[in-house]
């Protein structure tokens, strides 16, 4: 997003925290954080009238974090799903996951998550670089009216880093920097390389990142088996390589270009030693069994964006940003094994590739009414996608000597997306109360294709929706504020919930005429600063309408397979309080000066209406306590925290086993022994608890006879890393 200028009295309070102290005046100053996720537009996070979580880069470093999994493990409300081989698989908020969260990248959203159910293939929005990252903003409620489809509960904001985030001066400056990260847990040794320089009007940044480890580790007793007993990970060997660059140049006093360049490279080469003697009942006809499973994967992103910030001053807008970006992420798996059984092939490499091509147009106008009582910060602007997604499956058969297309499951298709929006943000009583009313149009249109991989022609899906929000803070005095929104949000149905088709093992059938999901959200909460601490609590309340879900719908009579399908819900709620505070205990309790401890906690509850089951996705309660120092100018400082989740018994399914609760104890640390130099390390499940994340213990993974140990998380593991910017 581009930077706007607000009234007067709030623009210096915007310069001064961009410039303030990154530990202690960012821990101290949580709600004079600035953020865009909420508006569009900077905005401090104390006159949002949302929750907003943010994670800035400061923390991700002070975390040790490596993936988007770290840097977010303890944001209330939030769980990032998925691990091991494919890697990240999905954003889950309050809740909402599988493709209901709005994933972007500097605006460009990332790939709605593709997982066909078998073991060969995903098309996952992982492939993020933390290193690059200034900030990871978390909307948590319904964005669809600033963001449109997909949105539907919630939307995760990565931005990355720009020249001036490394830059020092105001003047002519190169500045470089190295940082070396090792992790034990899947021993993974990384590099982040860094350029940043500004010449006159032109201003450039090159970071490239190298990443060589291992598969990360399972907690398992005794030694590896093969087979479905097997407790620990799969051998693997992985690699990620990414790029950033950019460059920005200053035309004249109005006129600002930049280009940015990206790109990120992941290789994952696997022995699946879990799969060894697998079967599948084909029926009456018997079972197809496999060994000898090998996978070499490669997963890649690249991203070419130019945008153009244009100072108007005119009467319909003070400024315009404009931005069209071209990204092409490609997920390639090539799936080695032997078949015996019927119709067995023998040796063969099962091929399957996805490719989602996007081009997108964003336009936003941004104008500042300053009347005499009060003023309006107004923001309106057009959007417009085009997504072309692919699959390219071939089967090699090298014992029959045969090369053909392997079964999709699902069309390609190409999806469009377009979108207009309006919002208001009006400041009344010296800025004491908020109110933001926005609304937005949305069109939505997937239009499937045959091919030699899928021959059925279906018809093309079209939606539309209108969303819009009301909210409101009120600052009752200079520590104490509440705030209160209503919120829409809509998603429309995925091309896999649309057209996927699946008849081995089970037998799912496509519904071309799913409806869109659509949401309704209420928020309540308070918020409070002082030299103190900060606190901040909401509860909230989310109504779904069509909400899509998988469906048994029988069995087929020759074959005994169950039958499934996807069906518009009529009725789903998700409900919850989330409750996070700082206390400084130095001004507190005269602790040491530095001293402070932090608390978060967050509960939920998600129930289908029409039937009284439990959404599975919701997760157990769960909180952190942590105890934290920052010595005086920051030389050196730590953390402890510890992380408590409750388990995991209210599934959808009976019979299905409890995940357990734990608790673990993290500890972190810094010294800067030079003001250039940093040196970090962490000891992570301290204490060496064996426990499961909810997320990863699916229903499936539950009923199968899969040792458990297989998707159980590491152990006491470590990490440490040198930062060194000159």
């Amino acid at each position: 997003m581009s930077t706007f200028n607000f009234k007067p009295s709030l623009l210096p309070m915007a310069i001064a925290l961009s410039f303030s102290s990154p530990l202690i005046a960012a821990e101290k100053t949580a709600l004079n954080e600035v953020v865009v996720s909420a508006t569009r537009t900077e905005q401090n996070i104390k006159d949002v009238s949302s929750s907003i979580s943010v994670v800035s880069d400061d923390t991700i470093d002070n975390q040790l974090s490596t993936d988007p999994q770290q840097a977010l493990q303890y944001t209330p409300g939030v769980n990032v799903e998925g691990q091991g081989r494919f890697g990240i698989a999905d954003y889950n908020i309050r809740g909402m996951n599988e493709g209901r969260i709005k994933v972007m990248v500097d605006g460009v959203e990332q790939p709605t998550p593709y997982n066909p159910g078998a073991s060969e293939q995903r098309h996952n929005p992982g492939t993020i670089e933390v290193d690059t990252l200034s900030a990871i903003e978390i909307n948590k409620g319904p964005s669809s009216t600033l963001y449109g489809s997909d949105a539907l509960g919630g939307a995760v904001l990565f931005k990355t880093k720009n020249p001036d985030d490394i830059l020092i001066t105001d003047g002519n400056e190169n500045r470089f920097g190295i940082k070396s990260t090792y992790t034990s847990s899947d021993e993974t040794f990384k590099n982040t390389l860094t350029w940043a320089m500004r010449q006159n009007d032109l201003e450039t940044l090159l970071m490239v990142t190298y990443a060589d480890g291992q598969e990360t580790e399972t907690y398992h007793s005794g030694p590896g088996a093969l087979g479905e007993s097997r407790g620990q990970a799969d051998p693997a060997d992985k690699q990620i390589g990414n790029l950033l660059g950019k460059a920005y140049y200053q035309v004249n006093d109005n006129h600002r270009v930049g280009l940015t360049v990206e790109y990120y490279q992941r290789s994952y080469d696997e022995q699946e030693l879990h799969s060894e003697g697998s079967s599948i009942n084909m029926g009456p006809m018997g079972s197809l069994v496999y060994s000898d499973n090998y996978n070499e994967d490669d997963v890649n992103r690249l991203r070419v964006g130019l945008e153009h910030e244009w100072q108007m001053n005119t009467t319909i807008a003070d400024s315009l940003h404009w931005s069209v970006n071209y990204q092409a992420s490609d997920s390639e798996y090539k799936n080695y094994d032997t078949t015996t059984g019927f119709m067995s092939s023998g040796q063969r490499m099962r091929y399957r590739d996805a490719s989602d091509d996007l081009i997108k147009f964003d336009a936003q106008f941004d104008k500042l009414i300053d009347l005499s009582t009060h003023f309006h910060q107004l923001t309106y602007g057009i959007s417009y996608s085009n997504d072309k997604f692919e699959l390219d499956n071939t089967d090699y058969k090298y014992d029959l000597g045969t090369v053909t297309p392997g079964n999709t499951g699902l069309p390609d298709a190409r999806l469009e997306k377009w979108g207009i929006f309006a919002q208001d943000q009006a400041f009344f009583l010296d800025e004491s109360l908020i109110i933001t009313a926005g609304v937005r149009y949305d069109g939505f249109k997937a239009k499937p294709k045959e091919d030699e991989g899928f021959t059925t022609n279906y018809s093309e899906n079209k939606e539309d929706a209108v969303t819009g929000k009301v909210g409101a803070v009120y600052h009752l005095n200079e520590n104490l504020s509440t705030f209160a929104q209503i919120s829409q949000g809509f998603k429309a149905p995925s091309v896999q919930e649309l057209y996927y088709v699946y008849n081995t093992g089970a037998v799912y059938e496509p519904n071309p005429d799913l409806d869109a999901e659509k949401s309704l959200a209420y928020e309540l909460g308070f918020r409070g600063q002082h030299a103190l601490g900060s606190f901040e609590l909401t509860g909230f309340y989310n109504d779904y309408d069509d909400f899509i879900d998988q469906a048994n719908i029988g069995t087929e009579v020759s074959t005994g397979k169950e039958i499934y399908t996807n069906q518009n819900i009529s009725k789903a709620e998700i409900y919850g309080v989330e409750f996070s505070a700082r206390l400084n205990l130095d001004e507190a309790l005269s602790a040491p000066e530095g001293l402070y401890s932090k608390f978060s906690i967050a509960y939920a509850e998600g129930k289908n209406k029409d039937t009284g089951d439990h959404i599975d996705s919701v997760a157990p309660l769960n909180g952190v306590v942590g105890l934290g120092y920052d010595s005086l100018n920051n030389t050196y400082g730590g953390l402890l925290s510890v992380s408590m989740t409750a388990s995991k018994d209210d599934w959808s399914t009976e019979g299905v086993a409890d995940v357990a609760g734990y608790t673990l104890v993290d500890l972190t640390g810094y010294y800067r022994p030079i003001n250039d130099l940093t040196l970090r390390a962490g000891l992570f499940n301290a204490f060496d608890k064996k426990y499961w994340e909810y997320s990863s213990m699916n229903m499936d993974e539950h009923s199968s006879g899969t040792n458990r140990d297989f998707y159980s998380q590491p152990g006491r593991n470590w990490g440490v890393s040198l930062d060194y910017q000159f």
